[in-house]
């Protein structure tokens, strides 16, 4: 992954794995396009495929297993405490922060490639 020019060291640890990600799903959106049509919600194999993409990214770049491990020790951790509600809460956003910025960077890559496609067809 290339770090874009002007953002050397000015980038925190999670914007450099946020690029990562969306650079693998760059290279995954075109397959997965091809293969599936540019309306995957309307095939329930293409809607498994796309959800395993999804997983792949955030656990790859964006710690979900972490994050899932984090979850599963504050729910078992949890009593009634207004503090341990606390905790289970964060544990679940970041978990569930995790999946939507992975699909956020699958779709505006998949976005691109059919620009790019679009583009390449009109030359």
């Amino acid at each position: 992954m290339k770090i874009p020019p002007g953002l050397n060291g000015d980038l925190t640890p999670q914007a450099r794995a946020v690029l990562r990600a969306f650079s693998d799903a760059q290279a995954s959106a075109a397959a997965f396009l091809l293969t599936s049509g540019i309306f995957p919600e309307v095939s329930e194999s293409s809607s498994e495929k796309l959800h395993s993409i999804i997983r792949d990214l955030a656990a790859t770049h964006l710690n979900q297993k972490r994050l899932d491990r984090t979850l599963r020790n504050s729910l078992q951790s949890c009593t009634r405490t207004t503090e341990a509600r606390d905790q289970v809460e964060a544990a679940v956003n970041a978990l569930l922060a995790s999946e939507t910025t992975a699909a956020y960077v699958f779709g505006l890559a998949a976005g691109l490639s059919l620009t790019s496609l679009a583009d390449n067809l009109k030359r």
